[in-house]
């Protein structure tokens, strides 16, 4: 029926450019009926998506949300939001990002519905949700369908006269609508002092108004008298007792129809055939054999048959409005409101055997399964008690969800499992595994090991080779975050070698981790092919974010060796890759870029490039690279001599370390950095304690993975007047960094030896070890390495000028 007064609201408000369009009421006032009609008539894009439960999967909500904006505005929105990136969680920045930027390229308005809000309740899709509403362009317009009021800023937006409002006092049927639904809709001529009467007894309450007309179908006009004043009270008992008068009207087939299948979330003829076991004539949609999670219902997109026993029923439900909403413009897909499938639900309950119950949840189970929609499967199986089926189902599927980066849902899948059933198949624990690696992983060790227990309790057997591998590729990616390179590389190399044929974007990741052991070790040979190899897989497998890291890390090899100009310009090779990917892996190069424009002691080049990095990383939710961001920003804002925000940046930096951790590897690096900018600001007490802190000593034996640390040591004894200690050490860094080609470290360690050996008031020794310095480092441009030293060195490079006019 046509409403045109909260139409005319909604046309207002689109008018208006209203960001937001809530339309908030309890179950039956006939939210989606209204939204329906006025996307159908407002001449503008529209996209529509109906959720459930399993969309709290912040992946899976906005894979979702795609496809749906995906089939209304033909955008190629999908490939940031499916490219897989397993390697850590994702920010709600990270889903919403591609979509503002696509969506702000359109030049019409957009409207995006989202039916049954009510059912997200995930923080990090409320957050992403909150960030689009807040950043999205004004062209998309957010239609949200709801039975409670959704975690939004709405006072923000009422103050700013941004959203238009409907809700449950707006829904309900005025007197002029009564009569017209009743009287022009269902021809049921009821005088104006029952409608009144019915008015007044439902409240204008939609689904009660459509109950009653149902009831009231055929009845003489005595009857509908004694009818209407018969029934009274809440919404409940008003459901109960206007359900039994419809449910009562109806043919015996269609009352074990609509009991049966009210077990359905959503319908099809062919489903609908198969949970009853009737004789189909056809066998329906066979989905995506790919796809982890069911797709959005509204987007199924092909046609049903139409020559089924539930076809016809389904399509007599439509006709009768008797509570059946269309998920799909070709009527394939339908779902029950949400009020009659609950009471359908109670009765059913009640007047079934669970053992019936359950066989329809098992036949619904084989439906999906056979036709692709894997969620629902899984769902039906465990209703129907089927948990060893309901196992395998995830087992079947749940390397590819892996590898698509659907992690929550598959840990939510298997914790819905037994311990034991989970342990009964190995490969199941081994994707489980993989799962926790990149969220929790010691608990992903501790997997392993019940793994490994559970079968030598059982029969002391080994497991099958293929097995082996894939365990040993998660025990080298733990001990890769933990920071141990070369236990990292050995498991890599063990995991390649068990399980040569594993999807080629985990080779990537294992081959950069041998990369990463080969540089730890000066190495530069064996780690340039590592790297390369890790490029030339992840090429082949479509990853971009693997294809970005692995050109970064080629980046690195040529900086660690001294070539900035070959760095920067891989590193330029990667942030291409990244914008033409639209991947927010574009983090990794800004990074790398701004250390190159920072040695340049090109500021504000450096700053900008960071300050990118910085947005880029919240968008791609690497809390690692948010913080490798900030760190830099610090030494930049330090360098231009504005220590309090160098300060603040650092304390953003603590913030992340709290709040999420970080991989081991990266906190040695942050704590010398954090003590260099202390010995910048004055404090070497801070600096010294640091030191204490991680056990440095100038006599201790020198890691190479640590070059970092003991630099900054170095600066910590020449701060503290130690001139001689400071020259001990830097004699054996100058050892191991000409010993193993480490030009750019090289370079530092000779700055740091000049000012040591001028300190101890060995001049002539300390000019010919900074022209070293010097000759090594112009053909690159170094020259912050030189800055960084501030006062030492300009009074060191003043006695060289001063030799050299002389």
């Amino acid at each position: 029926m046509v409403r045109p007064r909260l139409t005319e609201r909604l046309d207002e408000g689109l008018r208006n450019g209203h960001r937001l369009f809530l339309v908030v009421a309890p179950a039956g006032y006939g939210k989606t009926t209204l939204v329906s009609y006025w996307l159908d008539q407002a001449g503008v894009l529209s996209a529509w998506l109906s959720l459930d439960e399993a969309d709290n999967d912040p992946l899976r909500f906005f894979t979702y949300v795609t496809a749906a904006l995906q089939k209304t505005v033909d955008l190629s929105l999908a490939r940031p939001l499916l490219e897989a990136l397993p390697m850590t969680p994702q920010s709600p920045e990270a889903f919403v990002h591609p979509l503002i930027n696509d969506l702000a390229a359109v030049d019409r308005p957009i409207l995006l519905a989202l039916d049954d809000y009510h059912l997200i309740t995930a923080g990090p899709v409320q957050e992403a949700m909150v960030f689009l509403l807040e950043r999205a362009p004004p062209n998309l317009h957010l239609v949200v369908l709801t039975r409670a009021d959704p975690p939004f800023p709405l006072p923000r937006l009422r103050v700013r006269e941004l959203m238009t409002e409907i809700r449950d006092r707006d829904l309900r049927f005025t007197p002029e609508e009564m009569t017209a639904f009743l009287n022009a809709l269902h021809r049921l001529n009821l005088p104006a002092e029952q409608i009144a009467a019915l008015e007044s007894r439902t409240e204008g309450w939609v689904a009660g108004v459509q109950l009653a007309a149902l009831s009231l179908q055929g009845c003489s006009p005595e009857r509908a008298a004694q009818f209407i004043s018969a029934f009274s009270g809440s919404h409940h008992y008003i459901v109960d007792y206007l359900f039994d008068e419809v449910l009562s009207r109806q043919s015996e087939e269609v009352r074990e129809f609509l009991l049966a299948t009210s077990i359905l979330e959503r319908m099809c003829a062919p489903l609908c055939d198969a949970i009853l076991s009737w004789e189909a004539g056809g066998q329906g949609t066979t989905g995506d054999a790919r796809e982890m999670v069911s797709p959005a219902p509204r987007h199924l997109g092909a046609m049903l048959p139409h020559c089924s026993r539930a076809q016809g029923i389904l399509e007599t439900l439509e006709h009768s409005n008797l509570f059946l909403v269309p998920l799909d413009d070709e009527r394939g897909w339908y779902r029950y409101h949400h009020l009659f499938m609950d009471v359908l639900r109670q009765i059913f309950k009640s007047a079934s055997q669970p053992d019936r119950i359950a066989g329809l949840h098992g036949r619904a189970s084989d439906w999906y399964r056979q036709n692709g929609f894997i969620a629902d499967a899984y769902h039906h199986a465990l209703l129907a008690g089927r948990h060893e089926e309901a196992a395998q189902i995830v087992e079947e599927n749940a390397w590819s969800m892996v590898l698509h980066a659907e992690l929550d849902t598959l840990m939510t899948w298997v914790q819905a499992l037994s311990g034991d059933l989970v342990l009964a198949r190995p490969w199941l624990c081994i994707y489980y595994a993989w799962a926790l690696l990149f969220r929790q992983s010691g608990a992903a060790e501790a997997q392993l090991k019940a793994l490994e227990q559970q079968r030598h309790a059982d029969d002391r057997t080994a497991l099958p080779v293929a097995m082996q591998g894939h365990i040993a590729a998660i025990r080298a990616w733990i001990a890769h975050m933990r920071g141990d390179a070369d236990i990292a590389a050995g498991l890599a190399r063990q995991a390649l070698a068990l399980c040569p044929q594993m999807d080629a974007s985990v080779r990537s990741g294992l081959a950069r981790i041998l990369g990463v052991g080969c540089l730890v070790q000066s190495d530069f040979t064996g780690a340039a092919r590592a790297y390369e190899q890790a490029l030339d897989l992840a090429r082949s497998s479509g990853n971009v974010m693997l294809e970005v890291i692995s050109r970064t890390s080629l980046g690195d090899l040529s900086e660690v060796m001294g070539r900035l100009h070959e760095a920067e310009a891989i590193y330029q090779a990667a942030l291409r890759t990244a914008i033409r990917g639209k991947s927010p892996a574009a983090a990794q190069a800004y990074v790398c870029l701004s250390e190159m424009h920072l040695e340049w002691n090109d500021l504000a080049s450096a700053r900008l490039l960071i300050e990118k990095a910085i947005e880029s990383s919240h968008l791609w939710g690497v809390t690692d690279v948010v913080a490798v961001g900030y760190v830099h920003l610090a030494r930049i804002l330090q360098a231009q001599d504005d220590a309090p925000a160098a300060e603040h940046a650092m304390a953003d930096v603590s913030r992340l370390v709290h709040e999420h951790g970080l991989e081991p590897r990266f906190i040695p690096w942050i704590g010398a950095t954090r003590a260099m900018l202390w010995l910048a600001q004055g404090k070497p007490d801070e600096a010294r304690r640091w030191a204490e802190t991680r056990g440095l000593n100038e006599e201790g034996e020198i890691d190479l993975g640590s070059e970092v640390e003991y630099l900054t040591l170095v600066r910590i004894l020449l701060a503290e007047h130690r001139a001689d200690s400071a020259t001990r050490l830097l004699s054996r860094l100058q050892d191991e960094m000409e010993a193993t080609g480490r030009q750019g470290s090289l370079i530092e360690v000779l700055v740091l030896r000049a000012i040591a050996l001028d300190m101890q008031a060995d001049v002539e020794s300390a000019l010919a070890v900074l022209e070293q310095a010097l000759r090594l480092a112009q053909p690159e441009g170094y020259m912050r390495v030189f800055l960084n030293e501030r006062k030492p060195m300009e009074t060191l490079l003043r006695t060289a000028v001063k030799k050299l006019r002389n």
